[in-house]
């Protein structure tokens, strides 16, 4: 045969062998879907989700397939797949009402109203016997904060049909979010007759009981649902995580141990190594995190634990890259989105952050840590009413979630609704008897309304209930000398300094304490103390500066500082402080050498960092130089206000006000004294086209000091606003 007829030939013969071994469109889709319906059966989703793909792909117009496509897809948690494909579902068949009925649930949970509220009226008046379109009603009614029409929504479709349970739990769960435990008692007694083997029934039960301090019912409860379910391993995951919400620590991880034993679960290895993480034990999750990835070095699971360590250990780049990686790899796994979110939260990157958190909620709206962190990060804000939302969308599927109810209270709490505020708590405090947190918030909302005597009584509640929690002894003591009881207040400090001579922490709260009661000297001799104890513990430091300014001490300090370097160039404090020192002298380039030389010798010392940085941006320094230094600061300290101000002023200089004003905005809320501070939110505030609300911070600002740096320039901005 010679080369140009082998040429023809060839692709001949291959195109026949092509069409003579291919199935047909219908044949297709006929073998996919029923590979897809046996991996249902057997409960693998997703590999039913790539077989009902191919199935699809082969009939695109095939509602039917389609709505497979999605039920799998949601059983997977591949929520993007479902939503995409029940929406194509109702568009392929809008009479197909049971799809209507999960896009509108999906519009619900993701807080696209207007879409889900022509679903429901849509469902109500085509099909007025049917409780769909009720309950979809009372969802968008619990979403707008009306839980009484959304009991009276439910009770309709309850009505419809008496036997369905999960509307009358629901009833329930929000009677308990009204804190009528009565009422709630009785649907969950409902649903117990209408289906008493029903696994859910018992863990709504067990909730409550949970919810309502009556700990030995719940357990109980949780244990027949066990009982009585194929879900047996994921069930008493969550009954562990209920013990660590109840501070049974030791519970939690034996039950969890006692699955990885009996079952050899890999879930349970990554929710007790979550658990480590979860109470400050990185080290201890470590050897599980690596046995997980020895196992499968390609586990998304463990390489997102691995993140999650590196975050632990502040070593915020680390954990960044490992979460986008997981991402890269799984852009739908919620927990990398969260925990990512998280990172760029700590970094400065508040948008970005709540971005990611936001898309972790999308993902997964019913990812109960990613809605809590998602609160956290709108009262951070300043948006207390979106913080309230995600408490109430947690509290409504799971009533006993304690951090709910406490960001829950917290969001009245930044509103100044004393009285929703304290509802919340003296809930919490009535439900959890024995948990000092109820009583240490009781406390705050005290404080705040100016009753120092009624504060004092709730702390020292607190305190009793947990002696070791250093915050609630801090507000005890204040509490104390502010209800003019100093005397009482000087022995209870003078017995935990006696307790733990070696403590920093105790050491800078007696500091403030002596400063609170006109004794600078004693305050000197705490807070230098302190920093003896603990070099790289910024606020003794802080108070330290504001201490030698107000008595006029600072040549004084210089002088000491000098000498103390003299004799020991190494001591790291005394180069730091030294620097405050010169910084208030207004020794600019003095002080950035004493930051500089500090850094030297503690590369991630927060205070050297951020101080560096601020003189960097206000005195004309290089503004990336400032950036990198006040990203080191960020990194070793994450939550200090100061650090996020400066990031956010260096934003400001570098004219990114988006990113700039959620940093500025939430170091002003936290340190309302502090005229520099006040200063940088009113220049924010104007960029944003608030020019009220601008020209208040800045006389503000002015109000607590004419002179400080950026006076000048507030004084020009306000006489320009007139």
């Amino acid at each position: 045969m010679n080369n140009r007829l082998a040429r023809f030939l060839l692709p001949c013969l291959a195109a026949a062998l092509l069409f003579s071994c291919s199935n047909s469109p219908a044949e297709l889709v006929a073998k996919h879907t029923k590979r897809g319906d046996e991996y249902v059966q057997k409960e693998q989703y997703k590999e039913a989700v790539i077989e009902y793909k191919n199935a699809v792909k082969a009939g695109p117009n095939d509602a039917a397939l389609h709505f497979k496509l999605a039920k799998a897809a949601m059983e997977a948690r591949e929520f993007p797949t479902a939503f995409q494909e029940i929406k194509k579902t109702v568009e392929l068949d809008p009479g197909n009402y049971e799809a209507q009925t999960k896009l509108g649930e999906i519009y619900v949970a993701s807080g696209k109203t207007d879409e889900a509220g022509q679903i429901a009226d849509n469902l109500v008046k085509s099909r007025p016997q049917d409780p769909a379109g009720y309950i979809l009603k009372s969802g968008l009614a619990v979403r707008r904060g009306k839980v009484d029409e959304a009991i009276a929504q439910l009770k309709k479709a309850i009505e419809l049909d008496p036997k369905a349970v999960r509307p009358i739990l629901t009833v329930g769960n929000l009677y308990l979010l009204k804190r009528d435990r009565k009422s709630a008692m009785e649907w969950y007694d409902k649903a117990l007759a209408s289906a008493p083997d029903a696994p859910e029934v018992h863990v709504a039960r067990g909730n409550l009981f949970f919810a309502t301090g009556e700990r030995d019912e719940g357990e109980k409860e949780y244990r027949k649902a066990i009982g009585l379910s194929k879900e047996k391993e994921n069930l008493r995951i969550a009954l562990a995580e209920h013990y660590l919400y109840q501070g049974r620590l030791e519970d939690a991880e034996k039950e969890l141990n006692a699955v990885i034993k009996e079952m050899n679960s890999q879930k349970a290895r990554k929710a007790l190594a979550e658990i480590k993480l979860e109470t400050g034990r990185a080290e201890e999750a470590k050897p599980i995190v690596d046995a997980i990835l020895k196992e499968n070095e390609k586990d998304l699971d463990g390489k997102y634990l691995k993140g999650r360590i590196a975050l632990a250990e502040k070593r915020l780049e680390v954990a960044k890259a490992l979460f986008a990686d997981v991402i890269k790899q799984d852009a739908t796994m919620a927990r990398a989105h969260l925990y990512n979110g998280l990172t760029q939260v700590l970094q400065g990157y508040v948008d970005v952050g709540k971005k990611e958190v936001q898309e972790a909620v999308r993902l997964d709206p019913n990812n109960v840590r990613a809605r809590l962190v998602l609160g956290e990060v709108y009262l951070q804000s300043n948006a207390p009413a979106a913080a309230e939302q995600e408490a109430v969308e947690v509290l409504r599927r799971n009533p006993s979630n304690v951090q709910a109810a406490v960001l829950y209270g917290d969001s009245f709490l930044a509103r100044k609704e004393w009285k929703k505020a304290e509802q919340a708590y003296e809930t919490m405090v009535k439900q959890m008897p024995k948990n000092p947190l109820g009583y240490y918030k009781m406390g705050l909302v005290r404080k705040f309304q100016n009753k120092p005597s009624e504060a004092a009584g709730y702390f020292a509640q607190a305190v009793e209930r947990n002696p070791k929690d250093l915050a609630s002894v801090n507000e005890y003591l204040f509490a104390l000398l502010a209800a003019k009881q100093p005397d009482k207040a000087k022995k209870v400090l003078d017995e935990y300094v006696a307790k733990e001579p070696k403590n920093p922490l105790l050491w800078e709260i007696a500091g403030r304490f002596h400063l609170a009661k006109g004794e600078p000297a004693e305050a000197e001799t705490a807070f230098l103390k302190a920093i003896e104890l603990a070099p790289d513990f910024t606020q003794p430091y802080y108070e330290l500066g504001v201490l030698y300014i107000a008595q006029k001490k600072l040549p004084e300090a210089d002088a000491k500082l000098s000498k103390v370097i003299e004799n020991n160039d190494r001591n790291v404090g005394a180069h730091t402080l030294l620097g405050i020192v010169r910084n208030s002298l207004g020794k600019i380039d003095e002080a950035n050498k004493e930051y500089r030389r500090a850094l030297e010798l503690s590369p991630k010392n927060a205070l050297a960092a951020n101080n560096l940085a601020a003189n960097l941006s206000d005195h004309g320094g290089n503004l990336d130089e400032a950036l990198k230094f006040v990203q080191i600061a960020r990194e070793a300290a994450p939550e200090d206000p100061n650090v996020a101000d400066t990031l956010g002023w260096i934003y400001y200089k570098k004219g990114l006000f988006d990113t700039a004003y959620p940093l500025i905005s939430d170091a002003s809320r936290k340190l309302e004294k502090n005229a520099v501070v006040r200063y940088h939110h009113g220049m924010a505030l104007s960029k944003k086209g608030k020019p009220k609300e601008a020209a208040a911070e800045l006389r503000a600002a002015l109000a607590l000091d004419a002179n400080f740096t950026g006076a000048a320039e507030a004084k020009k901005v306000l006489g320009e606003m007139k």
